[in-house]
């Protein structure tokens, strides 16, 4: 391995030092605090990165009624979101109901359960329903799922059925990924895309939209949260059917 090449120290010019009510200070000491300045440049540069993301996003969405969206979620924001998805991990079931899904778990978080509340926030959902170009888009009244794809299990491919008189924009948010799994769907024009989803992206999928699937998972496991956005109150007998997915008289 060829070495890397280093430049030699410079020597270090000495310290101006002023005299202030008797204490002497350094230059440094006196010059406005540069720290500020640097974190409103990078809260900047991440706001005008994530409109650049979701313009786009938007733009793919319009076209094929699903799209992917990466590093949604502010990263301070996301570890206590993984954290609490952790302590859900227990209380995960297989699903009762019958499915596309094979060998995946699940089960429905509290409304004050800290993954809910940076989903249903005003934030997150005034920056999807300018994604999905629907400002009545509001969260709908069907619990958030936290769900587990294990080694094993795998979603064929379908089309996510209508829960409301007008269907709902589905969210999926990855919160750990270490499967060889990846999510697979068709775009408007037929061609199929595959994508290993990683940790803090949001797939936004239209119900009766478009097709996809997940592949087998081979090794490790990807964990995730669903959250629904609707702009109908009006429920269909499917809503019903699918809030008995964890239950034992779904069998």
């Amino acid at each position: 391995m060829a070495a890397s090449k280093c430049r030699p120290a410079r020597a270090q010019a000495p310290r101006a030092l002023v005299l202030l009510a008797g204490v002497f200070l350094t230059a440094e000491a006196l010059a406005p605090a540069r720290a500020p300045e640097l974190n409103l440049r990078q809260t900047r540069d991440r706001r005008r990165l994530t409109d650049d993301r979701d313009q786009e996003a938007r733009l793919v969405f319009a076209r094929d009624g699903i799209c992917l969206i990466e590093d949604f979620f502010d990263p301070v924001a996301f570890v206590d979101m993984r954290r609490a998805a952790r302590d859900g991990e227990l209380r995960l079931r297989p699903e009762m109901q019958e499915s596309v899904a094979v060998g995946r778990q699940g089960c429905f978080l509290e409304p004050g359960d800290a993954v809910v509340r940076e989903l249903v926030s005003d934030e997150t959902v005034a920056r999807l329903r300018r994604v999905a170009g629907d400002d009545f888009l509001a969260p709908a009244d069907f619990p958030v799922e936290l769900r587990r794809y294990p080694v094993g299990s795998s979603m064929g491919w379908h089309k996510d059925e209508a829960l409301y008189e007008k269907p709902q924009l589905e969210v999926v948010l990855t919160l750990s990924n270490t499967s060889d799994s990846e999510t697979r769907w068709e775009m408007a024009d037929g061609r199929v895309c595959g994508r290993w989803l990683p940790p803090n992206s949001l797939l936004l999928v239209l119900a009766e939209g478009a097709s996809h699937g997940v592949t087998p998972v081979r090794i490790g496991d990807r964990v995730i949260a669903k959250f629904v956005l609707t702009a109908s109150p009006v429920k269909l007998q499917s809503w019903y059917d699918n809030i008995l997915s964890y239950h034992p008289s779904a069998r």
